[in-house]
């Protein structure tokens, strides 16, 4: 039965289950909202089961990186962000909007959404009343214990859609698609969910809603109320009273008043929420109503049109290199079902093809390293040259599959792989690979000219990107220009202040005797100003030049030097104590004293800008042994608020300071490529109650 499962599953991918107009209209408007938040997105995909087995099956999906089990479908939708959720929206309404409609479909579809709503939300309250720890997860149970239905409607005739949704007994209809299809649809939607690696707890609540209740009455707490929940459900429908009654008190010890109570307000806000959405669950069989379908079959269409146009208008100025790729892998992911794809990009001599940066691969080694001849063999190179569709299967058959053939196949552990032409009039961009069995590609080239039509857009958007990205870089050398006449104008009109300070410093030191212990300060002052100028001519230089000056110094005497400079300054404007703890015994050690001073810098005004005012900063030094080799380690403590998670994850990255205008925000990326650069280490650890800040020097012979 596994085996026919895995196979109708082949068939019968989840990304084509239909959804009903009325929700996709909707969900379009709600994702051309620019203040939509997730919640709203959350309670609009809840009440659908088609869609939410579809961000499901794409959290699971290895192109989304594989989200493990999220207890909640507003955390899975978080997961996986905006964009993905409203290319979901997009391709489902593009897939129904194509799809065969009628108006017993309709009918299906409507009696489908509203006994699957009805079950998940009696699930819910289930949960809830007998203390079940995960009332989500029930509710999402109950959403899609149904779920087989609609992978095996296809296959059915004109009886099975015009049966009651959820009708007990359910042999008959077990039965009937056992005949049909070999498998009936609680087992195949567990089986799905397990495919997609859902807790076990949840795929048996599948698996055994339709069980009896003597049968279900020992099992997890789960499966029983799942299993009464589509009882209940089916009641609202068929007055089977007592059957339900008798099993609320053996499973729950539920009283006939708590049941109705229970299935009350779930048809309540099943028929709230259909008149939200314009879904009409009365006489679907009258004339009126099925014109109101087909109108809301036609605006769907407007919505997908709008919503297509919107897209595409975005494509460019969203563009980011390392993302187009993965983007392009989501796509086909959506629009096709395939997860195993790659796009294979020509370089810019137009003679080999190698697979493009920032996609999943399926097998690392064998894809960084490929690199096809435009002019060999492959039947990628073959796909490029003649602008054509080639599978590989038709390949094998024909004896003219070569061995980086077949190697690509084994890299995206598929049987086979179908290429796609990625070309406009004027250039050649490269290869859509899309891994594939079989019988998926059999089902996928009958739909040649919808992989033609991706590939060509595909084609328009890429170029688009290339000649957006070579405008950016045009600007962008035109502004860096700007900013470098900008920045010698600055360095002229700098260094004259800075001169006129030395000279009144000079004059200064000549007025006071030279024991005055003032002196060791104003000498300090004058190798800070002298250092600053420095810096400053050094910014007229290329930028990959390194002008250190290596030196034997003490990191003791430095610190000690800062700090009595900063003490009449920085600390006393904050009013902040400081407290030196230093390791007498330090060895000099020969490095570039300026970068030196820096860092220490770097990391003093950092904590002196993180505590603001009256706090304290204690200066560590000693000597550390890492992997066998000694380093001089500075410690800087503080006990400020702290850092907040979201800055610690691009803490030495060079990002938009959060402390002010005044402040570049790369005081600390500064910080660790000097630090890099002496061969050290940079670590730190943060709490409410202050920050560490530890740095590592190699000690030097």
């Amino acid at each position: 039965m596994r085996n026919k499962a895995v196979k109708l599953l082949e068939e019968l991918e989840a990304n084509k289950l239909p959804s009903l107009p009325h929700v996709l209209v909707k969900l379009l408007q709600a994702c051309r909202d620019e203040n939509i938040c997730f919640d709203s997105l959350s309670e609009i995909i809840s009440q659908d089961a088609s869609l939410t087995t579809k961000v499901i099956k794409a959290a699971n999906s290895p192109v989304y990186g594989r989200a493990r089990h999220l207890n909640s479908l507003k955390h899975t939708l978080m997961f996986l962000g905006f964009e993905t959720i409203k290319s979901i929206a997009i391709t489902a309404s593009i897939k129904q909007f194509f799809s065969e409609y009628s108006n017993k479909k309709t009918h299906f579809l409507k009696a489908f959404w509203q006994h699957s709503l009805t079950c998940a939300t009696i699930s819910r309250s289930l949960a809830e009343l007998t203390s079940y720890a995960y009332p989500e997860e029930a509710y999402i149970s109950g959403l899609l214990h149904d779920i087989g239905k609609l992978m095996i409607e296809p296959k059915m005739n004109e009886d099975y859609r015009s049966c009651e949704h959820g009708v007990y007994p359910a042999e008959h209809i077990l039965n009937q698609e056992t005949e049909a299809v070999g498998i009936n649809h609680p087992e195949l939607a567990a089986i799905m969910l397990e495919k997609w690696n859902m807790p076990d707890v949840i795929c048996d609540a599948v698996r055994y809603h339709h069980a009896s209740t003597d049968d279900i009455q020992q099992a997890h707490l789960l499966a029983k109320i799942i299993h009464f929940s589509s009882l209940l459900s089916s009641n609202i429908h068929n007055n089977e009273q007592q059957i339900t009654t008798d099993a609320g008190i053996r499973l729950f010890d539920l009283s006939e008043s708590i049941i109705q109570r229970v299935v009350s307000e779930a048809e309540a806000e099943a028929r709230s929420l259909a008149a939200s959405m314009d879904i009409d669950i009365g006489d679907s069989e009258s004339e009126n109503t099925q014109n109101k379908d087909e109108l809301k079959q036609i605006q769907l269409a407007q919505e997908v049109r709008d919503s297509a146009l919107v897209q595409n208008s975005q494509f460019v100025i969203n563009a980011d290199s390392s993302d187009i790729y993965k983007t392009i892998q989501q796509s086909i992911s959506l629009l096709f079902g395939v997860n195993n794809s790659l796009f294979v990009n020509l370089d810019e001599s137009q003679q080999f093809l190698s697979i493009a940066k920032k996609q999943h691969l399926t097998d690392t080694c064998l894809f960084e390293d490929l690199k096809i001849d435009i002019s060999g063999n492959s039947i990628l190179s073959r796909c490029l040259n003649k602008k054509q569709i080639i599978d590989s299967f038709s390949a094998k058959a024909s004896a003219s599959l070569s061995i980086i053939d077949e190697q690509i196949a084994h890299g995206l552990k598929t049987e086979g792989f179908i290429c796609l032409p990625v070309t406009n009039s004027n250039r050649l961009h490269g290869v859509v690979l899309l891994g594939c069995s079989n019988n998926q590609a059999l089902k996928l080239l009958k739909n040649s000219p919808l992989l033609k039509l991706f590939a060509d857009n595909l084609s328009i958007k890429i170029q688009q990107y290339l000649d957006y990205s070579q405008k950016t870089s045009e600007a962008s050398e035109k502004n860096s220009q700007v900013f470098i006449e900008r920045a010698r104008k600055i360095i002229h009109e700098t260094n004259n202040p800075l001169t006129v300070i030395r000279n009144y410093l000079q004059l200064l030191s000549k007025k006071l005797n030279e024991d005055d212990p003032a002196q060791a300060d104003l000498s300090t002052i004058k190798q800070e100003i002298d250092r600053i100028s420095n810096i400053i001519i050094r910014c007229k230089d290329a930028p990959n030049i390194e002008t250190s000056e290596f030196s034997e110094i003490n990191i003791n005497t430095l610190l000690t030097e800062l700090i009595s400079l900063y003490k009449a300054s920085l600390f006393a404007t904050h009013n902040i104590t400081s407290t030196l703890n230093l390791d007498n015994k330090l060895k000099p050690v020969r490095l570039d004293k300026n970068s030196i001073k820096q860092i220490i810098t770097n990391l003093l005004k950092n904590s002196v800008e993180a505590i603001k005012s009256d706090g304290e900063i204690i200066i560590t030094t000693g000597t550390v042994n890492i992997n066998g080799n000694n380093y001089i380690e500075l410690k800087l403590e503080d006990n400020g608020p702290g850092i907040p998670a979201e800055i610690m994850k691009n803490l030495y990255n060079p990002v938009t300071s959060t402390k002010g205008q005044e402040h570049s925000g790369l005081g600390l990326s500064i910080t660790k490529n000097l630090v890099d650069r002496t061969g050290g280490s940079i670590s730190c650890r943060t709490n409410n109650n202050g920050t560490v800040f530890s740095v590592q020097f190699p000690e030097t012979n």
